[in-house]
């Protein structure tokens, strides 16, 4: 009996060690379940947060899955950046790439991929990328035609937030924030490129034909052009089948029309019916039908124009500070910087130039928006003061930091002149912003058709009038 009772218990207890041994365990609590809920949960999840964030959440929230500090340094991000500036082409294209460099330097796992196009071409291709949904994370893009929908359209972000939570709202110039400020109250984009567009002067032409000085009113202009073209020179330079040409004929305008007038021709129109826009554009006629512009003026394109300047073939033209790094050393010191005369009837009190930061912002888009982590570091970086400071001593671009320390002996000559304006010169209020997206191009047409010899006045005002009814 005593063996069987032992081997009774000696059974019993191998069949409990083998019930243990072989059961199923229980999840340890840190492991994961999937399926397929929590597997789409996942795929739309958000990137992992940065090492630092990461440890913060996983302090306070034990349940979620952890990740060591080497898994998330060695997510690999690719920001996509799409801008004008690269490719070398245009001054700001050297500081740009080297902003990139110090992104990528600084934080390894994120690579800029640069995508560039024009200007003009990038508001179109980007609203037509957001419809595919492959728009790029960030654009430097000023506010022009279907830019300034993207907000509404939910291309952009408002990144007022951003700007504060990330420390560099108060860090801006108001007078930029300010332009960049939607009438919502919305930060379109992180402003970026200031400027200024005054009028070029060769003052060495313009003392070979007896010219002293820089001309100060359109009758003055009027007869130093004929003094140039006298001599063999062309007079004034700008691109008349171009957007040059169409900006040029809009700052002759402004010499006659108050900034609400601007504000209000160029949102709603009504050209005919305001006596100073019908004036504006008489003394354009009239400057002209009197041979101011170059011959064939209506050829010219930002290119050319650029160019026979350049080449001192013509004693002025209007461009803008971008092109401060390109005017040839021989020829930068006697350059003077103004603005365009004025006529003896002008509601302005001195030569106007446009100045303004809204040549260029930093857009977030939708895309930007979900790798919010990636682009706070790029954008912090990006507008750090070392790096403006390089785009105002390389590229002469007017910094949108209230501080912005630069090397004097860095600085281009005719930026220089620039920050001495004073009041030498009124800044005219910049039309466009105004100009609703959908006109756009046709505002430019009707600019362009202005400069073809035998337009007359009342053809030109009937053509804006026709733009501003077509959209109504």
């Amino acid at each position: 009996m005593k063996i069987k009772f032992w081997v009774l218990i000696c059974t019993f207890a191998v069949a409990i060690f083998f019930m243990v041994s072989c059961g199923a365990q229980p999840a340890p609590n840190n492991a994961a379940v999937v399926t397929p809920q929590t597997q789409a949960a996942a795929d739309e999840a958000p990137a992992p947060q940065p090492v630092a964030d990461t440890a913060q959440e996983a302090a306070t929230n034990p349940t979620e899955s952890e990740t060591t500090p080497a898994e998330e340094a060695a997510e690999e991000i690719t920001l996509r950046v799409m801008d004008n500036w690269g490719g070398q082409t245009d001054s700001k294209g050297p500081p740009l790439q080297a902003a990139f460099d110090d992104v990528m330097a600084t934080y390894p796992n994120i690579t800029v991929q640069e995508e560039v196009f024009g200007d003009h071409e990038i508001p179109v291709k980007v609203s037509t990328m957001y419809l595919a949904g492959d728009e790029p994370d960030i654009v430097l893009q000023n506010m022009h035609q279907s830019a300034l929908e993207w907000l509404d359209d939910g291309v952009a972000v408002d990144v007022k937030g951003l700007a504060q939570e990330w420390g560099l709202y108060d860090q801006l110039k108001p007078e930029a924030i300010a332009e960049w400020t939607d009438a919502q109250g919305r930060l379109r984009a992180f402003p970026l490129e200031g400027y200024t567009w005054p009028v070029w002067y060769n003052t060495k032409i313009l003392q070979e034909v007896g010219v002293e000085g820089i001309p100060q009113t359109t009758d003055e202009l009027l007869d130093a052009a004929k003094k140039v073209r006298a001599a063999g020179y062309q007079p004034y330079a700008t691109g008349g089948s171009d957007w040059t040409g169409q900006f040029d004929l809009f700052q002759i305008l402004t010499t006659m029309l108050t900034d609400d007038e601007i504000r209000d021709l160029y949102s709603h129109g009504g050209w005919s019916a305001n006596p100073n826009a019908v004036a504006g554009i008489e003394l354009f006629v009239k400057l002209r039908d009197e041979g101011l512009f170059v011959d064939d003026v209506e050829g010219m394109t930002s290119a050319t124009l650029n160019e026979m300047f350049f080449a001192e073939k013509a004693a002025f033209m209007h461009g803008g500070a971008w092109f401060f790094s390109e005017l040839p050393e021989a020829v930068r010191d006697h350059v003077v910087l103004g603005g365009f005369p004025l006529p003896p009837n002008s509601v302005r009190k001195k030569p106007v130039i446009y100045a303004s930061f809204e040549g260029k912002g930093l857009w977030i888009t939708r895309n930007g928006a979900q790798k919010a982590d990636a682009v706070e570091k790029f954008v912090k970086l990006f507008y750090q003061p070392k790096t403006m400071a390089r785009f105002v001593e390389q590229a002469g671009m007017t910094s949108p930091l209230i501080n912005t320390p630069v090397d004097d002996s860095k600085l281009n000559s005719l930026f220089v002149q620039t920050m001495q304006f004073g009041d030498k010169v009124e800044v005219a209020l910049m039309h466009k912003i105004y100009v609703p997206a959908e006109i756009d191009e046709n505002l430019r047409r009707v600019a362009n058709e202005a400069f073809v010899p035998g337009t007359s006045a009342e053809t030109i005002i009937a053509n804006l009038d026709a733009v501003y009814e077509d959209m109504q």
